[in-house]
């Protein structure tokens, strides 16, 4: 979908989805640097990041591995029953095991042994910001080391 065309308040594959998108704030092309990271992420580790069909659980698995989504973007949805007071609504005891599964980015990041992998944790933690103005652009990632790093044997 192009700038000047009619926007889908609902796209993307659902495990791949933005935040911007759940919570019906608009979106535009930054939804696909999400599911990019998204994808990337999927490959390190081997399974779906946010593997869930509940948009509400979706939400809180991004809590759990980004942190709490910013309070101006949850003030901004209109399905007021996932938020009080600027925070998501979201009752652990009864999730499933897929939240239960899901490990913050920031303890995989302090974990990375190795160079590579502390740059590709890096590059998807930018491009799974919760704030489109602030969410890598995919100009700006092709300059990030984890792929400056590769142009060196090319």
């Amino acid at each position: 979908t192009f700038d000047h065309q009619h926007h889908q308040s609902v796209v993307s594959t659902r495990h791949y989805r933005a935040p911007e998108i759940i919570l019906d704030l608009g979106w535009n092309q930054s939804c696909d640097v999400w599911s990019l990271g998204c994808v990337l992420m999927e490959f390190y580790l081997g399974r779906t990041l946010f593997p869930t069909h509940d948009s509400h659980e979706h939400l809180a698995m991004m809590e759990k591995i980004l942190g709490p989504i910013p309070t101006h973007l949850l003030q901004q949805t209109r399905y007021t029953h996932t938020h009080n007071c600027g925070r998501l609504m979201w009752d652990d005891s009864n999730c499933s095991d897929h939240y239960n599964q899901c490990e913050p980015l920031k303890h995989m990041l302090r974990r990375a042994e190795e160079e590579e992998l502390r740059h590709l944790l890096d590059l998807i933690s930018l491009m799974l910001e919760y704030d489109v103005t602030h969410r890598i652009s995919l100009q700006e990632a092709l300059w990030h080391p984890f792929f400056n790093a590769r142009k060196k044997f090319l």
